[in-house]
């Protein structure tokens, strides 16, 4: 299982119903990341570089909303 993957796996647990992407969609997510990090080092970003846009990449256009503990 990728970081990604149990990334995403820990913030569904989290916030439960109030979490917006659907288990089919965490795949997705997390293969979008891992690609969007090998492409950065490949591009010679640093390794904080590069994880920073996975990590944009993972959550782009996710909302959790105030009423899951003022987190958005």
């Amino acid at each position: 299982m990728s970081y990604y993957r149990r990334y995403l796996q820990l913030l569904k647990k989290q916030y439960g119903s109030g979490f917006p992407i659907e288990d089919d969609e965490l795949d997705e997510r997390a293969d979008a990341a891992e690609e969007e990090y090998e492409n950065a080092r490949r591009d010679g970003l640093t390794v904080d570089q590069a994880q920073e846009r996975a990590m944009t990449a993972l959550l782009e256009g996710m909302e959790i909303g105030e009423e899951q503990d003022g987190i958005q």
